[in-house]
């Protein structure tokens, strides 16, 4: 950018450039970038350099970054206000010395609107005075730096102070949502030391955000029901979607917020904003905004943190409420899903008494679908509900880190609850949790396979992953209790490949298998003695191996009671059971038979004896297709 376009004649030109390195003072020219665009001998001479080497060039190119960061302010500041700055400030030259100068630094705007600072100094002290001044500064930075320490320490313990209330307080566990968010709205008041405090949401097609809750300290109420619409302020919306926190000293001048200042910052006197978004489950769903009424503020990054941590306390109410609706709509449906499950158990009882099995695969494809869909709704409420225990659990580990020291209160409640085993055992929960809603749904797969309304995808998998994963959902059965020794797992598996089947049909079945042994170990165990059990403990032996090019078995035994042959003709007729009303409902074997044979072109069969166990062999073949 050429600073004397304005000359037109070459002689004027000449003569004021004769002019101005006439003057033995340094005298500078900078353009918008703070870049040198005309620059007299006195200052060429000072700086060391020739003029085309220090056109076009910024402070920070030749001096060191303490000095060029002062003199970018105090340019900046002639640039943003237009107010002429003198001031002493400390210059090295080009031989290494110090001085002190006297700076005059004043705007000037050409004729088509571009800006240039106009500037010169003078050396004013000798080294002396140098060294007082730098001492003097050294000083006064200390005692500026000790002031600020102690208001960030004090900015801390508020803040620190402020985030422990809303840890120890019960509020955020209130069934009302509208209580828990008013305390979260005063607890940021405080801590923040603003006037105002408000939760805004987006409304069902994001066209709006509505305030959930205002705060406003001085009158020490609540409000809500106002309403901004997205159309109607797209700069600060905008900065919303890019913004994690709008921090915004004056609301008047800002671009992100000057859209307000007609209806809603100036009527309400409001002269600075901190607005942190919330997000949840991957999308903005509103913000939480605080204001600073009368005169503009200057956040500091210790209150954009401490605003951010407020916005996951206000995530936590959402979705604690969201939760909690969820869970009351659980209830009525698993209600209703039990009034509907007596009545079909009523009608299939009458259906075995006078249909034919094609009636019956009619009822329990109905039975299939009833239960599909709770299930359905519980299994999709599992990993968002993983996701928030993992959100507390992160956010716990994260109060550990930064307040390793907490209050008496909270270290006994810690020790009380043994926090330490919660944390670790909770996320195993959860993944139990999981497992049994899979196992739910592959058993209404199974129950659909069954009446062949469903078709399910050959995959090839580890059978042996099947075994495991059926084993750890049964650990509970098998494992030892205060009052019984447990069951001893045996595994004698080969060197499988991966086995084209469907997966969830054959854990199925081995579920069911596995079952059976237990009632059947459990069942042996009622006519023993405490001495019997010992000597003779109950085991399964689990065996696989390949028994030829095509085809694997697995084996499942027990060392119990045994069938009787009667029984055993039987074992695999659909409604068989010679468990009590309510124990069993004699489809386990059934669909294992029916999983076996029709959907893997296999066989299954039952080798047992009176008083030497039971022992099931499952014969499929390596890929579907080949026998």
């Amino acid at each position: 950018m050429a600073f004397f376009p304005f000359v037109q004649q070459q002689s004027s030109r000449t003569f004021l450039w004769s002019i101005l390195n006439t003057i033995t003072d340094p005298i500078f020219v900078k353009d918008r970038q703070h870049s040198w665009v005309f620059v007299n001998d006195a200052l060429c001479q000072f700086m060391g350099y020739e003029r085309e080497s220090l056109m076009g060039r910024s402070d920070y190119d030749f001096f060191c970054k303490t000095e060029a960061d002062v003199f970018w302010e105090r340019d900046e500041l002639v640039f943003a206000t237009g107010v002429t700055d003198e001031h002493e400030e400390l210059i090295t030259d080009c031989r290494g010395e110090t001085h002190i100068i006297s700076t005059k630094k004043s705007l000037f705007c050409d004729e088509v609107g571009n800006s240039f600072l106009v500037g010169s100094f003078q050396i004013i002290a000798s080294q002396d005075k140098i060294e007082a001044t730098l001492l003097l500064q050294t000083i006064n930075q200390l005692k500026q730096e000790i002031y600020e320490r102690q208001e960030t320490e004090k900015r801390f313990r508020r803040h620190s102070n402020s985030l422990q209330q809303l840890v120890q307080s019960e509020k955020l566990q209130h069934d009302d949502f509208q209580i828990a968010i008013q305390y979260i709205t005063e607890v940021a008041s405080l801590g923040l030391d603003v006037t105002r405090v408000s939760v805004w949401l987006y409304t069902d097609k994001r066209l709006s955000i509505q305030c959930v809750d205002l705060y406003e300290q001085d009158k020490n109420c609540h409000s809500h029901s106002l309403e901004l619409f997205v159309g109607d302020f797209p700069k600060y919306f905008q900065a919303l979607r890019e913004e994690q926190i709008i921090a915004v000293a004056d609301v008047h001048t800002d671009p992100r917020t000057s859209e307000f200042s007609a209806i809603y910052t100036t009527p309400l006197g409001i002269a600075a904003m901190l607005d942190a978004r919330i997000w949840s489950r991957g999308e903005i769903i509103g913000v939480v905004c605080c204001e600073h009424l009368l005169t503009q503020r200057q956040w500091t990054l210790e209150e954009e943190s401490f605003i951010g941590s407020i916005t996951d306390f206000v995530r936590l109410a959402i979705e604690s409420r969201d939760r909690k609706n969820a869970e009351a709509a659980l209830r009525q449906q698993t209600q209703q899903l039990e009034e509907t499950l007596k009545e079909l158990q009523r009608t299939q009882t009458q259906m075995i008494q006078s249909e034919k099995m094609s009636s019956l695969g009619q009822l329990v494809a109905g039975v299939a679908h009833e239960i599909n869909n709770p299930v359905n709704f519980i299994y999709g409420n599992i990993t968002p509900a993983n996701n928030y225990i993992h959100d507390i659990l992160n956010l716990i580990n994260l109060y550990q880190e930064h307040y390793p020291y907490p209050v008496d209160v909270i270290r006994e409640e810690i020790i009380a609850i043994d926090l330490e085993f919660l944390m670790t055992d909770l996320p195993k929960l959860l993944s139990s949790m999981k497992i049994g809603a899979d196992r739910i749904r592959q058993i209404v797969l199974s129950l659909r396979n069954f009446s062949r309304l469903d078709e399910a995808e050959y995959k090839a998998v580890d059978i042996h992953e099947g075994i495991d994963s059926t084993l750890l959902i049964l650990e509970n059965r098998l494992k030892a209790k205060s009052d019984y020794p447990g069951i001893k797992i045996i595994k004698e598996y080969g060197q499988l490949p991966l086995v084209e089947c469907y997966a969830g049909q054959l854990n199925q079945v081995f579920m069911n298998i596995l079952t059976n042994a237990i009632d059947a170990l459990e069942e042996r165990d009622e006519q023993r003695t405490p001495q019997e059990i010992q000597a003779s403990p109950n085991t399964i032996r689990i065996s696989t191996q390949i028994i030829n090019p095509n085809q694997i078995a697995i084996k499942i035994a027990d060392n119990g009671l045994g069938i009787l042959e009667d029984i055993k003709k039987r074992i695999f007729d659909p409604f068989f059971t010679t468990k009590p009303i309510g124990k069993g409902t004699g489809m386990g074997m059934s669909i294992s038979y029916q999983i076996v044979t029709e959907n893997h072109h296999g066989k299954i069969d039952c080798i047992s004896f009176p008083g030497k166990g039971t022992e099931f062999v499952i014969v499929i073949p390596l890929k579907q297709g080949q026998d």
